[in-house]
């Protein structure tokens, strides 16, 4: 009869196998679905017949083939789930022979439980089915421990991490019977009681079926992680990665990461809280003011850390201090008052900053910076350039972005602000000194009242006449270097949909200001000339020594390609940090994220 049982194991996988066979014959499958078939000797065969019923490994080709799902059956490509399973020749890729977890598994399960830490919804993943799971696999081993201890199984696993994790044995009170030795073909009579239980089989099932659930978790995981290194999953699937080594690489190499993750924890502590009172007054807090709108203030500032002192009533001068920080942080003009932007900030709900956390964590995970040791990130609502290389910022400038205010238009296929600054990547491919400007339409139309006053005012600030007209019939005009340029001494071109490009500016007062919302799209840089000599530097250019000489003459353009473009990638992230680890707080400054349907490139 346990021979019956195990004999019946045999037939049961050649018929499943079979039903999933059938319909490639009546639909023959891509060639990346075939090469993705578990491997076995031929059914038909009686050798084949005795390996899918006697062979650990076989058995368990057959359940994971089986456990798998039919949408992720179709899901071939590389880099898949059944490719990876493939590659490893259908072992378990979580559990070895003796089930048991494989080393790094449970540092994985770990790092599901923190999901929320990194804004990534945990209801894409089903945690409470693995969980049930793995207690369902234990509680079967244990009613099969009283067996005798055996050898490991000779055909071994691959477990993920494998590569710098050794695999513990387990002691002999907790050996599996999976673990016995394969017994040769034919000798089904050898078979071990254990593996003729059939609490052996639904053990096989389910330590199946959560090997596949925890491979499909982990590659949602790595895509959430981290889209643009797919070969990341692979490696750590294969055993080619430690499981330590890949959840420190899928995460974001962005100084600004840990500090808002951090701060996300701290700001849902603070959302669930008992609501603060609002500021209604019109009326500017200023130091020297007393009364109970001061302590809502020095208790408001507390429970986000910008005031250690004594909730007094008081606005005194550590109050001041506490309201300088806060505005720093929140990109305001940091005078110590508390007016209307300010107490527009403190006003902000504390689940309203979760949000800009958690959108400002996804749009660093899916970063079009990601992929590149050496590039030029600005960010929007920030107002600020960083300069990176080696993955680490070498420096950073301030700059002027497009003015939020301004009718919507429909540029490339999206709405916009008309004079909003676009999210884009591209690649800075030359620096320009002693730029031309060429006067775009919207821009020349907005002269008209100038040239109206004065007719002469053209030829006054160095435009000149091109032989190309505007739509409207008029000639395009292009302003001469000089000191009254726009584009200051230098330009960086970089080729894009929008017509912008960086550049330098006359009106550098303007870099002074918290809030630098000034341009029609272009974005303005401070320092520009420093910017120009690094990446000339680090580009190795045989021009930058001769920076100078190119700027002593206003009159003179010069053209300097880079033997490597730069990168430039210009992002929107509503919340990002300081050097000291402090989050900032930029804001949505073009209501992207509160306008339905708003599109980001």
């Amino acid at each position: 009869m346990a021979e019956r049982t195990s004999t019946g194991f045999g037939i049961l996988g050649i018929v499943l196998v079979s039903l999933i066979l059938l319909p490639c014959f009546l639909n023959p499958p891509d060639l990346a679905a075939q090469e993705t078939r578990p491997s076995q000797e031929p059914l038909s065969s009686p050798q084949g017949q005795s390996r899918v019923a006697e062979d650990t490994a076989s058995r368990w080709r057959a359940a994971l083939w089986e456990a798998v799902p039919a949408e992720l059956l179709s899901d071939s490509g590389p880099g898949t789930l059944v490719d990876v399973y493939g590659q490893n020749d259908w072992k378990p890729l979580f559990f070895d022979f003796r089930f048991q977890l494989a080393p790094g598994t449970a540092l994985f399960l770990k790092r599901l439980e923190d999901l929320e830490s990194d804004a990534v919804n945990p209801a894409s993943f089903p945690l409470d089915s693995l969980k049930k799971g793995l207690k369902e696999v234990e509680e079967l081993r244990a009613a099969l421990q009283p067996t005798p201890a055996a050898n490991q199984d000779r055909t071994g696993a691959n477990p993920p991490g494998a590569g710098q994790e050794a695999s513990p044995s387990p002691p002999p009170s907790q050996a599996s019977v999976a673990s016995q030795p394969a017994p040769a073909n034919g000798e089904t009579d050898r078979l071990s009681d254990v593996e003729r239980d059939p609490r052996y089989l639904q053990l096989l099932k389910v330590a199946s079926e959560t090997d596949v659930k925890l491979g499909a978790c982990l590659i949602r995981f790595a895509q959430e992680m981290n889209p643009f290194s797919p070969e990341l999953r692979e490696k750590v699937l294969l055993g080619k990665m430690s499981m330590a080594e890949f959840l420190e690489a899928v995460v974001p190499n962005s100084p600004h990461y840990a500090t808002l993750r951090k701060a996300l924890t701290k700001y849902r502590s603070l959302a669930a809280q008992e609501p603060w009172h609002r500021f209604h007054s019109g009326k500017t807090l200023r130091q020297g003011d007393s009364g109970q709108e001061v302590s809502n203030l020095q208790k408001r500032l507390a429970q986000e850390g910008f005031y250690s002192g004594k909730i007094s009533g008081h606005f005194d001068h550590a109050t001041a201090d506490a309201v300088r920080k806060f505005q720093r942080y929140h990109l305001i003009d940091a005078d110590g008052a508390v007016g209307q932007r300010t107490k527009d900030w403190l006003n902000v709900p504390y689940n309203k900053k979760v949000r800009l956390l958690q959108e400002s964590l996804k749009q660093l995970r899916q970063s079009r910076a990601r992929p590149y040791d050496r590039y030029v990130r600005i960010n929007i609502p920030q107002f600020m350039l960083e300069y990176y290389r080696d993955g680490k910022i070498q420096a950073e400038h301030r700059v002027i972005v497009g003015k939020a205010a301004g009718k919507k238009v429909k540029v490339q296929g999206r709405w916009m602000g008309e004079n909003q600054t676009p999210s884009i990547s591209s690649v800075i491919d030359q620096v320009v000194f002693n730029p031309r400007w060429y006067v775009s339409d919207r821009i020349r139309r907005e002269l008209a009242d100038e040239i109206a006053a004065d007719p002469n005012y053209l030829d006054k600030h160095g435009y000149v006449k091109m032989s190309s007209n505007y739509p409207w019939g008029e000639p395009r005009l292009f302003q001469l270097p000089g000191p009254g340029n726009p584009l200051g001494r230098v330009k960086f071109e970089f080729s894009n949909a929008y017509a912008i490009f960086l550049h330098d500016t006359p009106k550098r007062h303007l870099f002074q200001r918290a809030k630098r919302d000034f341009s029609h799209g272009c974005i303005r840089v401070e320092k520009a000339r420093e910017l120009a000599q690094l990446l000339l530097a680090d580009d190795g250019n045989s021009a930058v020594g001769k920076t100078e000489s190119f700027l002593e003459s206003y009159t003179r353009q010069t053209f300097v390609k880079f033997n490597q473009p730069v990168p430039i990638i210009i992002e929107y992230v509503p919340a990002s940090s300081d050097g000291n680890g402090q989050v900032v707080f930029c804001g949505d400054l073009y209501g992207w994220f509160a306008e339905e349907g708003t599109q980001r490139s």
